[in-house]
């Protein structure tokens, strides 16, 4: 219980943040409880605050997979992530995606594990990356192919 109110509270100072850094933001986004942060209408959500174009979540999982595997070379090990990282690719890259309102659940969790990996193995460039793959550019230390 404590543990998913302190999760809410993080949501919700990562909304106000994000709702800080937006022109004419005002920091409510509607419902950032339970799983993924979304409320129940989010259809009628506009679109997250991260510049890549509307995508199924089949697509934004692999993409991050691959640059998450790539980057480490196809032998090595998966390394464990950490919690706080799940909950920061969560609530700063997965549910600012504009489509990730429609994705399934599953979508959902396997895009936050690979976008974790990504933070844990490349830093924010790993994000950078990634959106440069999403938006049909080059990365910041993106694998060469």
């Amino acid at each position: 219980m404590a543990e998913a109110a302190g999760e809410a509270g993080i949501r919700a100072l990562v909304a106000g943040w994000l709702a800080a850094e937006r022109p004419g933001g005002d920091g409510d986004h509607g419902d950032h409880g339970g799983h993924g942060g979304h409320g129940e209408d989010d259809d009628d959500r506009p679109g997250g605050g991260w510049a890549v174009p509307p995508a199924d979540g089949t697509v934004v999982v692999a993409a991050a997979r691959r640059l998450a595997v790539d980057g480490l070379g196809r032998r090595g090990p998966r390394t464990a992530v950490p919690d706080g990282l799940r909950m920061i690719a969560e609530a700063l890259v997965v549910d600012e995606h504009p489509s990730a309102a429609r994705w399934t659940p599953l979508e959902r969790a396997q895009a936050v594990e690979w976008v974790a990996l990504l933070l844990h193995r490349f830093g924010e460039d790993g994000v950078a990356m990634l959106t440069a793959d999403l938006s049909g550019g080059p990365g910041v230390g993106d694998p060469e192919p």
